[in-house]
């Protein structure tokens, strides 16, 4: 995806590309209804800073080799190496902060998540101020920024009044109102409209494909424990009955068998776990067990056709 694919929300669009030509760090706040695009629209921006091919075009319309040339960022290509790690959620100067992230680093269920704290906010702050990693650009996407507490509210206020440079920071929220004043007027507001029911399916749907492309690879390398201790998490915030862990399987099956087809036949096993799992369900058992018990398996699987 690029800016371009984002049709549904044009303003909020046209003024990104506003901000990309002017090349500052002033900080973005999107804010608008659930569910209408302004995470998505955060990490294609965070695309377009860090792309080093899509921003390149020369005149021609070809790909300039290497990095970015001279000018500012316009969009990104979403087949270069940095664009691919963002859609991933591996990029190590691109970071999305919200209660699932901080879940994580506290090693605590998602649940316990009432507020986003000022360990996490100070640890964030903390990496802005940091050279980039990899990238150009340092891009922190604060999502559901009002749910900070007034002191995390306070460490962020003092990383916005001076942002360091080549570093982008993006708030979002439904709730535009539960902002501190002091943080929404050190932020260029971009207003997100309401989408139609229709369009949003469309996107989840992407996103729900992309994330199992994600999970296909991370059962190479992440540890089982953690892949089921993730799944339970989010079994605990959104629904999961029969429906849902047969749709999650379907599209893991969709990288697997790719690969299979492509001649990878190390990809046979976990085909195989997933057609039986996929049988299990439909003979009525449990089905968050089912899907617990099939990362597990996936993951073993995974792990030992990896070539050496």
């Amino acid at each position: 995806m690029s800016l371009n694919t984002v049709k549904e929300q044009p303003l909020a669009v046209e003024l990104c590309r506003t901000w990309l030509k002017r090349e500052t760090t002033h900080p973005l706040l999107f804010y608008g209804p659930e569910n209408a695009g302004k995470k998505r629209l955060a990490l294609e921006l965070a695309k377009a800073l860090n792309c080093t091919h899509g921003s390149a075009h020369r005149r021609d319309g070809e790909p300039a080799p290497g990095r970015r040339v001279a000018g500012p960022p316009t969009d990104a290509c979403d087949q270069c190496l940095s664009c691919r790690k963002i859609t991933a959620g591996k990029h190590p100067d691109v970071r999305v902060i919200d209660l699932a992230w901080q879940a994580a680093e506290r090693k605590e269920p998602v649940e316990k998540q009432q507020n986003l704290r000022i360990e996490t906010v100070m640890n964030e702050r903390h990496r802005l101020l940091q050279s980039a990693g990899e990238g150009e650009w340092k891009v922190s996407i604060l999502n559901d920024a009002h749910k900070m507490t007034a002191d995390a509210a306070n460490v962020l206020l003092k990383i916005l009044e001076e942002p360091p440079s080549k570093t982008a920071i993006i708030l979002t929220t439904p709730f535009r109102d539960r902002l501190f004043q002091t943080i929404l007027s050190r932020c260029q507001p971009v207003r997100f409209r309401y989408v139609e029911h229709e369009v949003i399916m469309s996107h989840e749907e992407v996103e729900a494909h992309q994330e199992a492309e994600k999970l296909w690879d991370l059962l190479k390398t992440t540890p089982s424990t953690r892949l089921v201790q993730a799944a339970e998490g989010r079994s605990r915030t959104v629904k999961t009955g029969r429906p849902e862990i047969e749709d999650k399987i379907q599209r893991l099956l969709v990288p697997a068998t790719r690969a299979l087809r492509t001649g990878d036949t190390r990809a046979q096993k976990p085909v195989q776990l997933m057609q039986r799992a996929l049988q299990r369900l439909r003979h009525n058992v449990q089905p968050a067990l089912v899907y617990d018990h099939l990362l597990l398996e996936l993951s073993t699987a995974r792990k030992s056709t990896v070539p050496r």
